[in-house]
């Protein structure tokens, strides 16, 4: 998505879903914040199924639904309880921080926090249920606030099997988290997507009430100028293929950390990433942790190859 860009590859994709004798078996839906100034300022009235909110467009989201946005939002939002398989999709060429001195500059696909009253330690988007999947968005979080949080309680209750697709997570303010875990959710993909300038964390796992996060895929992604890059327990994941260009800086802040909270975490392949230090530098003490049950075998700046588990 980020490479082909969504308007030269995608201009006849609707992501419409039919089903032999069933028909159609989900809805298209637009965000489109800027209204007038945006793709249907030649209406009189928006036509149907084109929303400036999320808050205005969650009543009507069901299962399998798809969102393309349009332009900046600036919201602070949960996604409805009892919605699956929602795909989300930036309506732009490449994800950019589409604003200039916080005004939208036309096109893009950004969100952002509210101009005015935002809550900090509030994603701009929690999301509670299975499946949702993110693509081409620009992300600029809240102060100590994650652009987007999954959310796990137990049972029903699961944000996990989601995924991020060719999305850019930016900071530039106080304790900025990209992607947050709360609770344990299983199977993210965390693929092909930047995250710099986050002063908090690009990945944070806070809590793990209900399980360790397993079977996560963060694969192909670029880190850059992050406070911490991963800092979480996990189990079973891949953390393949990435690049972390911020060296290690002392033991409290992480590059990589799979056994964060509490030192629970076991089991992780940590595997073909590139990190800006030498080999003798990843090390514990630099912000290099992981299980004794992980296997890691990666490049440094000095040496072809190497591992430690």
């Amino acid at each position: 998505m980020t490479q082909a860009g969504f308007w030269r590859n995608l201009q006849q994709d609707n992501r419409r879903i039919t089903i032999g004798q069933y028909g159609q078996v989900n809805r298209v839906w637009f965000l489109a914040p800027q209204g007038a100034g945006g793709p249907f300022g030649g209406f009189a009235m928006p036509p149907a199924g084109v929303f400036s909110t999320f808050a205005a467009l969650k009543p009507n989201l069901r299962s399998r639904d798809v969102i393309y946005l349009v332009g900046v939002l600036r919201e602070q939002a949960v996604a409805p309880d009892d919605v699956y398989d929602v795909l989300m999709v930036g309506a732009a060429d490449t994800p950019r921080q589409a604003t200039d001195s916080g005004e939208p500059t036309g096109g893009g696909a950004t969100w952002m926090a509210p101009a005015s009253g935002a809550v900090a330690a509030t994603p701009l988007l929690e999301v509670v249920r299975q499946g949702w999947t993110f693509m081409n968005i620009a992300f600029n979080p809240h102060t100590n606030s994650a652009a987007l949080r999954f959310t796990t309680a137990g049972g029903l209750d699961e944000a996990g099997q989601a995924c991020i697709d060719g999305c850019l997570f930016t900071g530039g303010g106080t304790g900025q988290i990209g992607i947050e875990d709360n609770g344990g959710s299983g199977m993210l993909q965390v693929v092909n997507s930047v995250f710099r300038n986050l002063s908090g964390t690009a990945i944070l796992g806070l809590t793990t009430a209900n399980a360790v996060p397993s079977y996560w895929q963060i694969k192909n992604n670029l880190f850059g100028q992050n406070t911490n890059d991963i800092k979480m327990s996990l189990a079973y994941a891949n953390i393949d293929g990435n690049t972390f260009q911020t060296p290690g800086a002392g033991a409290t802040n992480k590059v990589i950390s799979t056994i964060a909270l509490s030192g629970q975490g076991s089991n992780n392949a940590v595997t073909n990433n590139f990190f800006n230090d030498v080999a003798a530098g990843v090390i514990s003490t630099e912000g290099y942790v992981g299980s004794a049950t992980d296997h890691w075998m990666n490049f440094a700046s000095d040496a072809v190859k190497f591992g430690f588990a």
